[in-house]
């Protein structure tokens, strides 16, 4: 075998396996319902007004859920006091570690949404299963800009990968359709993470720490999480989110 033949078979293998994650047919295990209600076994960490079920403006969906929260809210009696208004996604919505997921969701910042310059809002996040400490990702706005952020392994509240995305402010009353392909490692071997949004890559880090130690149970939260807000400095005295319907597969 020529050594031009076997660079090109080298070439080859290493494209086949750099694809193997996107040519896998992911086996769906969870979409949302929120249509009819958010069912029994689905936590809620909120307000009473703090998520609701409205007509989809776009008409793009029949009903989306609306998380709204509000600076003058009593949150003493939600999860660590904080501003918050999320929902916990039930098992079998659990990521394993070495296990490849793909989840796909939307979002839409509803018309008159104004921006914080001073503070960050989670609006999605994948979180340990401990019951404290940041979350292993989290999508987040930050004046008119997303972000992404990435932690795990032993020094977990480090962030082991970042990135600041672009537009939210053209992102004013239509749909986000977010995709984030998710293979969890503690030790950084073989782990993957890929966002993209509206079917183009936005974030994208391989062999590097996404999940915690000895932890099998990360779950899924889809929601508000503002919990400096109290604390500091902002711009806005409301927030509030449209999210379209929730699908989860393993492949």
């Amino acid at each position: 075998m020529s050594l031009g033949v076997l660079k090109r078979g080298v070439l080859v293998a290493l494209m086949l396996v750099s694809s193997t994650v996107a040519a896998q047919t992911p086996q769906v295990f969870f979409q949302s319902q929120w249509e009819r209600d958010i069912g029994q076994s689905v936590g809620v960490q909120a307000s009473p007004r703090g998520i609701t079920f409205v007509d989809d403006p776009a008409h793009e969906y029949a009903r989306v859920m609306r998380a709204s929260i509000s600076h003058n809210e009593d949150f003493s009696r939600i999860a660590n006091g904080a501003p918050r208004a999320e929902l916990l996604l039930p098992p079998p919505v659990r990521f394993v570690q070495g296990h490849t997921y793909r989840i796909q969701w939307s979002t839409m910042l509803p018309a008159g949404t104004r921006f914080d310059s001073q503070q960050f809002v989670i609006v999605t996040q994948v979180h340990q299963d401990a019951k404290s400490g940041p979350p292993a990702l989290a999508l987040s706005l930050q004046g008119t800009r997303y972000a992404i952020s990435q932690r795990g392994g032993a020094q977990y509240q480090k962030v082991s990968a970042a990135q600041w995305l672009c537009c939210a402010d053209s992102d004013v009353g239509k749909w986000v359709h977010w995709e984030l392909v998710y293979r969890p490692r503690e030790s950084g071997n073989d782990a993957y993470t890929e966002l993209r949004r509206d079917g183009n890559i936005v974030f994208q880090a391989r062999g590097l720490p996404n999940a915690y130690p000895g932890q099998s149970g990360a779950y899924l939260k889809i929601g508000l999480y503002k919990p400096n807000w109290r604390k500091e400095p902002t711009d806005v005295d409301l927030v509030s989110m449209l999210y379209g319907p929730v699908t989860v597969a393993e492949q």
